[in-house]
């Protein structure tokens, strides 16, 4: 399972208090995964605030490709999804 913060386009490794994440149907921990820091918040917000500009001067079109592609990864790992 991917436990990595996407930050600016890129992943990496929480810097806060680890959280464990539960197996619903057996109570058990399949991992444990790091918040991010203050820090990591402050930097995805100011990425995702310097991306809207670029992204908000996108066509209706290309933005519903990108939607289009993102359903078609969600519907490749349906699966996993479920499973989670």
């Amino acid at each position: 399972m991917q436990n990595l913060l996407l930050i600016n386009g890129e992943l990496i490794a929480g810097e806060g208090e680890k959280q464990p994440v539960y197996n619903p149907a057996t109570g058990e921990v399949l991992l444990e995964i790091a918040e991010a820091s203050a820090a990591q918040v402050d930097a995805a917000v100011q990425a995702a605030d310097r991306a809207f500009g670029s992204w908000g001067q996108t066509t209706p079109k290309a933005r519903s490709e990108c939607l289009l592609k993102l359903a078609d990864v969600i519907e490749a790992h349906a699966e996993e999804f479920a499973r989670l």
